[in-house]
């Protein structure tokens, strides 16, 4: 009986670690209207969280994100990119920045948009500030929906969403999630022998 209770608190505790291990439950992909060819993606950010956490794309995909900000009193903030640039010991953004070159349409209120290097076009409330660090939205509490239009990279692989508001501290306190970018028809690989992910690849 012992062991046998035993055996069922090791059970319990495996499958408590592959669930807080699955990334926040399955992937999520655009709503496709076969009229533009554009994929509608609806991410919301709260304290200190965002939904969904994982988002599935494809190369050279037209992709519009309806970002919103449900929290009550926080602003929040949204960047795409990989490797953690930090100051100070506390996470600042991504050393890569995904939007880089990239040109991005940003519509609606928003408290703050920093471009990078994407090549951006604003229309609506906010700030623009130009200076180091990659494309980001910042959005101020329970503030409209900010319209986020895009041709997804063409550089396949996993990249990193999150907000690094509070000084870092909403990144640290678990506010990311995780981009899949596979390689789709519109995109072509013209690099002979090497893999999608080593490849530079086109959109047609």
């Amino acid at each position: 009986m012992k062991r046998l209770a035993i055996v069922v608190v090791i059970t319990g505790l495996v499958l408590l670690v592959l669930a807080c291990g699955s990334g926040g439950g399955d992937a999520v992909t655009p709503t496709l209207d076969p009229t533009t060819g554009v994929g509608t993606l609806n991410i919301s950010m709260d304290d200190f969280t965002f939904s969904p956490k994982r988002i599935d794309l494809t190369a050279c995909q037209k992709v519009r994100v309806i970002l919103t900000n449900n929290s009550a009193t926080k602003d929040h903030g949204f960047t795409v990119g990989y490797g953690l640039t930090k100051e100070g010991g506390s996470p600042t953004g991504f050393e890569r920045d995904w939007f880089d070159e990239i040109e991005v349409a940003v519509t609606g209120p928003a408290k703050m948009v920093k471009p990078g290097k994407a090549i951006l076009t604003h229309d609506g409330g906010g700030t623009v500030e130009d200076g180091s660090g990659g494309f980001m939205v910042i959005k101020a509490p329970s503030s409209q929906a900010t319209i986020i239009e895009f041709t997804v990279p063409t550089e396949i692989g996993e990249f990193e969403f999150a907000s690094f508001e509070g000084g870092g501290k909403h990144y640290e306190d678990g506010m990311k999630g995780l981009i899949k970018v596979f390689p789709g028809k519109s995109a072509r690989n013209d690099e002979v022998g090497k893999s999608w992910q080593e490849a530079k690849t086109k959109c047609l």
